[in-house]
């Protein structure tokens, strides 16, 4: 049987017009059913070109007018314009025209079609582009692409990167513009209750491109993920030492989440010197907290180290009960952390240095790693709360939720590739558009850049 696939066009006027698509034969017995995957991209690429040929006919005869005396303009010349599509890339016949006298303008020339393409990538590329380098490296996404659409000749890698780079500003310049929205109210007119427990914040590393051997040059990239109260949370990420406006930032992370500087918000970090300078940042919307899961890490681990002074030689005057007596003094100051008294947890922890001594290797070992946990309480010991009372009211005293944010965002698409360097303003922006697809929001920014791309009710009408 053979069967003949063709675009019928009808204009303004009623007149139609028919372009042939394809041609298709096939037998019964040994053929393909359908179509094959090879034949679906010719025959889109094919209704692509019938259709984008069609409008921009349509846009040079209207712009070869002059809006304001319906005179035909004079042609100034051809050249001809690529533009880029899912579905290939189309060579258009674009000309230029003088302006009409009526104008003010002078004798200077417009290309209709270039003004109508805007472009010279289609918004649906870019948004196609922006999505995949998100998730994967650049190649594996050309590859991918290529395998289902009839990309030839439409994009390269060098292009690509540059889409993905320009859609990250973009996306950089307006998270620190504010939002206009009010906050829901309830009932009584007063604004509901913080959708959010909390925001955790941790940090991850990225090898830097001019990094001078494998072992050195990373740079720190910021990482938070709001912890809600129902539904699913959202993520953002920079690269700390370009956020020129941290607060701003956080102000339109909040307030997309129905957040507002009026309701406090609790932030959580593990404490760490730029995490806790990041933490310390978004102070005017909230609490901080220290994640209560790396203070126990590290009282079990001078725990396993008073342990190991048993190995030491008894000293004149010594309790038999020494290595208990310690444990208890290290829980006694674990248990003042844990109910919110810093200071006396300092006391107890002061007292357990001069208890142990510097006698021996191992005490002396032992003095560091106390000296080193004190200066991490003293550090972040304006973010320590009561956590057994927050433990009975169910709020969140730890950063597991955002650990794993880390490895979502940063680690599976900068870092698991050993050969991967980066510009920390390349991965700053690469990061923009890559949260913004882990949180389902990139169609969105797209589509309202260009409204042209919102779906319809009734996008295409089927033939019965």
């Amino acid at each position: 049987m053979k069967m003949r696939i063709q675009v019928i066009i009808e204009d303004e006027s009623g007149l139609t017009t028919t372009a042939e698509i394809a041609a298709i034969e096939r037998r019964l017995s040994t053929d393909l059913i359908g179509i094959s995957l090879e034949e679906a991209k010719a025959m889109t690429g094919s209704v692509q070109r019938v259709m984008v040929e069609t409008q921009a006919r349509e846009a040079i005869d209207r712009g070869s007018r002059c809006p304001e005396c319906q005179l035909r303009l004079r042609r100034n010349g051809l050249h001809r314009i690529r533009y880029r599509t899912p579905f290939g890339r189309l060579d258009l016949d674009s000309p230029r025209f003088y302006r009409c006298l009526c104008g003010s303008s002078g004798r200077q020339s417009i290309s209709p079609l270039a003004l109508w393409l805007g472009d010279p990538t289609s918004p649906e590329l870019q948004y196609l582009e922006a999505q995949f380098a998100a998730l994967l490296s650049y190649g594996a996404s050309a590859r991918i692409l290529s395998a289902v659409l009839p990309l030839e000749n439409a994009t390269s890698i060098t292009t690509w990167k540059r889409h993905v780079t320009r859609v990250g500003g973009r996306l950089d310049v307006e998270a620190h513009h504010g939002l206009t929205s009010q906050p829901a109210l309830n009932d009584f007119g007063l604004p509901t209750r913080n959708p959010l427990r909390a925001v955790g914040i941790d940090g991850g590393y990225v090898k830097a491109s001019d990094a001078p051997s494998r072992q050195e040059g990373w740079f720190e990239v910021m990482v938070g993920k709001s912890l809600p109260r129902a539904g699913r949370g959202q993520v953002f990420a920079f690269v700390h030492r370009l956020e020129p406006k941290p607060n701003a930032r956080m102000e339109r992370f909040l307030a997309e989440q129905g957040v507002f500087p009026a309701q406090p918000t609790t932030f959580l970090s593990d404490g760490g010197e730029t995490v806790r300078q990041a933490q310390g940042e978004f102070r005017d919307f909230g609490e901080p907290i220290l994640d209560w899961f790396h203070v126990a890490m590290r009282t079990t681990q001078l725990t396993q180290s008073i342990k190991g002074l048993a190995a030491d030689p008894p000293i004149d005057g010594d309790s038999p009960n020494r290595i208990e007596e310690l444990l208890r003094e290290l829980n006694r100051a674990k248990a003042y952390l844990w109910h919110g008294s810093p200071h006396r947890a300092l006391r107890a922890l002061e007292d357990l240095t001069w208890e142990i001594g510097t006698e021996t290797p191992r005490a002396t070992a032992m003095q560091d790693k106390l000296e080193e946990f004190m200066k991490y309480i003293t550090a972040n010991i304006a973010a320590i709360p009561n956590y057994a009372d927050r433990y009975r009211h169910g709020e969140p005293i730890a950063t597991g939720f955002v650990e794993s944010a880390v490895n979502q965002v940063v680690s599976k698409r900068l870092v698991k590739k050993q050969q991967m360097r980066w510009t920390m303003a390349g991965a700053h922006r690469l990061l923009q558009v890559r949260t913004r697809v882990l949180n389902q929001q990139l169609r969105h920014d797209f589509e309202r850049w260009h409204p042209q791309l919102r779906a319809t009710a009734d996008p295409v009408r089927q033939a019965a």
